[in-house]
């Protein structure tokens, strides 16, 4: 894994809200503009909290018939994994299953042990429950597909690969940021630079509405856009 940045530098990008990021990150042209971040299909669960950035953990996880063998020691695996890696830590599980969804990975003893670890956020296309009691928690954001009533049965399918979420491939160490508007990747190889490009978008955007008006004709339009 490329440098970590350091704790001051990752303070400095969380304080920054994600479109922002977004933009900033297309100022070095590393990736196409429609690469690097999580579809809408990946809602933010409260979008009150602050930005979240950190390291991805990667985790595929499946529903198995009732009686199935869960694979406990892949599970500690898992936690294994949070304690191994650069902090904060963002915990990725794709969802494998048949059938997607019918089964809630992720609630109040979960989010309680990887918070107790370093985590601070979880990005997955799976489903989460005990809002309320994630929320009391607190410091552990969740971006997820949607919500289910009941963990049913669950097995760790692997630790430590590449997983596809809605759109964004994400490796184990991948630097995330994310906040109410949804998650994105930020590239390794321009990640202490990207302050700099947040600072360069807002200018550009500032200059831009300082020239709107609450009535405006599309010529003064065109002039604030720079067209």
């Amino acid at each position: 894994m490329p440098a970590k940045l350091t704790p001051e530098q990752l303070e400095e990008l969380r304080q920054v809200d994600s479109p922002t990021i977004a933009n900033a990150i297309e100022t070095f042209d590393v990736r196409d503009p429609f690469d690097g971040y999580c579809g809408p299909e990946i809602e933010c669960r409260f979008p009150e909290m602050d930005p979240v950035i950190g390291y991805a953990v990667t985790v595929e996880i499946e529903a198995v018939p009732t009686g199935g063998d869960k694979n406990r020691a892949r599970r500690l695996d898992f936690f294994q994994a949070i304690e191994d890696s650069p902090k904060p830590v963002i915990c990725v599980f794709k969802d494998v299953s048949p059938e997607p969804r019918r089964a809630s990975q992720w609630g109040e003893m979960m989010t309680t042990a990887v918070k107790g670890l370093g985590a601070v956020g979880v990005v997955t296309d799976g489903v989460i429950r005990d809002l309320d009691e994630i929320r009391e928690i607190g410091g552990v954001q969740f971006f997820a597909q949607g919500i289910c009533v009941s963990h049913g049965s669950l097995r760790t399918v692997s630790v430590g690969k590449p997983v596809e979420i809605s759109g964004c491939v994400i490796e184990p160490g991948d630097l995330l940021h994310g906040d109410l508007n949804g998650v994105v990747k930020i590239p390794h190889e321009i990640a202490g630079d990207v302050i700099g490009g947040v600072k360069q978008v807002r200018d550009s955007e500032g200059a831009s509405l300082a020239k709107m008006k609450p009535q405006m004709t599309v010529a003064e339009l065109k002039e604030a856009f720079n067209y």
